[in-house]
This record gives structure tokens, sequence and C-alpha cells, in this order.
């Protein structure tokens, strides 16, 4: 499974409890909509560091690599790939 689908699923299931809204898809704004708030945010951080083993220094935890699901792929194939 790649990563972008991994973290659809488990944004669906965790953050939203199967609750999609009707125009929810990659690009959608996860911040804004509130389904990212802080504990979140470190339960996706946590979930990416066991899953994918990547590392997240003080420095990623900025809003622009959480604001969807693409900004968050593409954080983590970026460390992944060391960038």
């Amino acid at each position: 499974m790649e990563i972008q689908e991994a973290l659809r699923n488990y944004i669906i299931t965790e953050g939203l409890q199967d609750n999609i809204p009707a125009d929810f898809d990659d690009d959608y704004d996860l911040i804004d909509s509130g389904i990212i708030d802080s504990l979140f945010m470190m339960n996706l951080v946590t979930h990416l560091e066991q899953q994918y083993r990547i590392e997240f220094g003080m420095n990623d935890l900025i809003p622009k690599h959480f604001k969807s699901i693409n900004a968050l792929a593409a954080f983590a194939i970026n460390q992944l790939h060391g960038k």
C-alpha cells in the first residue's frame, strides 16, 4: 500500500471515525477543517515514525506538512528518500 493511501485510511479511520465529509479528497484542508488538532498531529507523527521509520525534528512540526494528505505524503516520501 502506498503512503498516500495508508495516510488516507488512517485519517479516515482515526481522525474522522469514518464520518467522511462530502468534499473530502487528498487536498482537503485537514487543519482548517479541524480534523488535525495538536493531539491528532502527534498521533500522526507517531504513526508515521512507527510505520515508515521517519523521524520528525522540531522544525518538521509545521502546518504546511500537515495541511492535507498530499502534503503529508510528500513530506513522508521526501524523508524516506533523504530529501
